[in-house]
């Protein structure tokens, strides 16, 4: 019988070749992580996955939510308070709802074109991708759209700042934020055991169950979910 492919670190492939891809791809990412799946320690591994997961998973799942809830946001502001044609005098500077104070940095190139010389800024919000860089920090809205370039500290930073999204999903991403995704970053390997790996999952499973996707989409996205903690799983039962 044919022998199955090996991985570069000498494990028997027994995951498909797409995921070890976004495996390879999310590893790539993290400047601690320079060994490949095959030699990485059991927590490290499951920090591995998360990664993946809050990459290839939730992201794409939060750009497609996000998109109908700002939307109607846009068009309420365009013919309230012309936000598509203001100027440095006219401009909306506070969001009323939640005492907001916008950052006009980021849209328009401004920063990069103008340094400090905020009078100078272009003012015109002329999209939602636009608008959404507004209640965000400058460093998290440097995306050109709900695409890969928006990342999922941008996409939680929308939920979480402002006011039309339900409360439920506020306090979901706020907790996948918090207790999954800023842990994740700061690449800490030694919480990462299997309590917090099968706690990373839940959080995970709990936004996704109340962002309201189709039952389509809803249900391949929590597939892909368990997918991932299984292979998770089965990466450590291997080297085991």
């Amino acid at each position: 019988m044919e022998e199955p492919p090996s991985t570069s670190g000498g494990i028997k492939r027994a995951i498909p070749q797409e995921f070890q891809d976004k495996m390879d791809e999310t590893a790539a990412k993290l400047p601690r992580v320079t060994a490949t799946p095959a030699v990485l320690n059991d927590n490290q591994k499951r920090h591995l996955i998360v990664g993946v997961c809050l990459h290839s998973v939730i992201s794409p799942a939060l750009r497609k939510y996000v998109i109908p809830i700002l939307t109607p946001l846009y068009e309420e502001l365009t013919l309230k308070q012309k936000i598509d044609t203001q100027t440095y005098s006219t401009r909306l500077k506070q969001y009323q709802p939640t005492k907001t104070f916008l950052n006009y940095d980021a849209v328009n190139n401004n920063k990069a074109l103008y340094g400090y010389q905020s009078a100078q800024y272009d003012y015109t919000i002329k999209s939602v991708v636009d608008l959404s860089k507004l209640f965000l920090q400058t460093h998290m809205a440097q995306y050109t759209g709900f695409d890969e370039t928006c990342d999922f500290s941008a996409l939680f930073g929308l939920i979480i700042n402002i006011d039309k999204f339900p409360a439920v999903v506020k306090s979901n991403a706020k907790d996948v934020r918090d207790k999954v995704r800023n842990q994740w970053a700061h690449c800490d390997f030694t919480n990462w055991d299997a309590v917090k790996y099968s706690d990373s999952f839940q959080l995970m499973t709990n936004l996704v169950k109340n962002l309201c996707l189709s039952s389509n989409e809803e249900n391949q996205t929590l597939l892909e979910l368990k997918k991932w903690e299984i292979i998770g799983n089965k990466l450590i039962t291997m080297s085991s």
